[in-house]
């Protein structure tokens, strides 16, 4: 069975700066700031009218007159106020915040990413690196992309969305933050939900993992953060989250130290000039081939998650791992999805697989998510396109009433059995 892998590249420095990699962290993974607009100036001088019943004739005042007071400074209420705390930075950004599902040919991985457009997600790219199908969760929605721009030698990579979705667009800082700045990460590490830490800026110019000019954080990252958005209280960007280095000399024995607090982010204005660059591509990059030349759209599924269940989009991500995997014939990827009893009931994954070369995904619709705790039952509405052959009654495109029963294994849902409640398909 193949594992997933969460990515947040990790790291362990050898002897003179060598570098060893655990997977891709992989584990499986300035500053210019606005001054405050000055006050209205407002007028030394001051005119005293006589009171009631005084001479006509003005005399000197025996006191010193009132001192003026300046008026507050007013706001323009088309702007947004800026955030004050981490809190209200939270909830002003993480709609925009990205979980990203890839698949490879023979695994499958999860990492962070972040809007910069309402169809262009910066990440890191070693969460991309070798990606056959990639789909994103921005909040509620669910969606593949391709890879527009990738550059393994700085760790970015540029994703364009099938479509346009909703959410907070992030803004890139035009230079590097100070060392000692306060800052946070925001992320999906090790397969949570949204996860907020903070930290500060320990260092600028850093070498790590043959990547160099990074900042280094001693913010909390874990596999998972890679690609997410290190940020500062006013909600800008200050750099990519790349990587973390985990121990000192990498070789664990009793002359080997853990590293502790020592992250990596590419800084803003590299990515910003690499995201502009990659905006002018015409065409994504290629996706891997595993042994296909899928045609008909390739790996693209059109998705709708119209559930409101807390793990709703969650599911949709593993069922779109299974189905895109499917479509680009990575059987070994679509076939990690299942839980071990499910693999045991399909025999193998040549036997499940041997019938699949024509059947592609073409729509998913969870409309439903019940359930709590450990299992959960989806049920959706699934549009496939198929050889004759291999359809039922001889259809070429079918549409599928399905009940997933889904179990959490600890690092991802997984299938441990699908009925039909309305029996066969139907034609399209």
């Amino acid at each position: 069975m193949v594992s997933s892998r969460s990515f947040v590249r990790t790291t362990m420095v050898l002897a003179l700066g060598a570098v060893a990699l655990t997977g891709c962290v992989t584990i499986s993974d300035p500053q210019s700031e606005t001054p405050p607009g000055n006050a209205p100036e407002v007028s030394s001088s001051s005119t005293t009218q006589p009171a009631p019943g005084s001479p006509t004739e003005t005399t000197p005042p025996t006191t010193a007159p009132a001192p003026t007071t300046e008026p507050p400074p007013t706001t323009d209420p088309a702007q947004p106020a800026e955030p004050q705390s981490w809190a209200q930075t939270v909830n002003l950004v993480q709609s925009g915040v990205a979980r990203i599902s890839v698949n490879s040919c023979t695994s499958s991985g999860l990492g962070t990413g972040f809007l910069i457009d309402n169809d262009l997600i910066l990440t890191a790219a070693h969460v991309v690196d070798g990606a056959a199908a990639i789909n994103v969760a921005v909040g509620q929605e669910v969606v593949s992309a391709d890879v527009l721009g990738i550059n393994q030698a700085a760790d970015l990579a540029l994703l364009r969305t099938a479509r346009d979705v909703e959410g907070h667009i992030f803004t890139l800082v035009e230079n590097e933050p100070m060392i000692g700045e306060n800052v946070a990460a925001l992320g999906f590490p090790l397969r949570a939900d949204l996860t907020f830490t903070e930290g500060n800026v320990s260092g600028l110019d850093r070498v790590n993992a043959n990547i160099s000019d990074l900042i280094q954080t001693d913010t909390a990252l874990n596999p998972g953060n890679s690609g997410g958005p290190l940020i500062k209280v006013d909600g800008s960007v200050v750099g990519v989250i790349s990587s973390k280095k985990a121990w000192v000399v990498g070789t664990r024995d009793a002359d080997d130290y853990s590293a502790e607090g020592t992250g990596y982010a590419v800084t803003a204005p590299r990515a910003a000039a690499a995201a502009t660059e990659w905006q002018q591509r015409a065409v994504p990059v290629a996706a891997a081939n595993c042994g296909t030349t899928t045609p008909n759209g390739g790996s693209d599924i059109i998705i709708a998650v119209d559930s409101s269940h807390d793990q709703a989009t969650n599911v949709a991500q593993s069922l779109l791992i299974h189905g895109q995997g499917i479509n680009r014939a990575a059987y070994d990827t679509a076939y990690a999805v299942f839980t071990e009893q499910m693999q045991t009931a399909m025999s193998s994954v040549e036997e499940w697989s041997s019938e699949l070369g024509t059947s592609y995904w073409r729509e998913l619709n969870v409309f439903d998510v019940s359930g709590e705790g450990d299992t959960l039952t989806a049920s959706v509405l699934l549009r496939t396109e198929q050889a004759a052959i291999h359809g039922t009654d001889g259809q070429t495109c079918s549409v599928w009433n399905l009940q997933y029963s889904l179990l959490w294994d600890g690092a991802a849902w997984r299938i441990d059995s699908v009925t039909q409640p309305d029996g066969s398909a139907v034609p399209c």
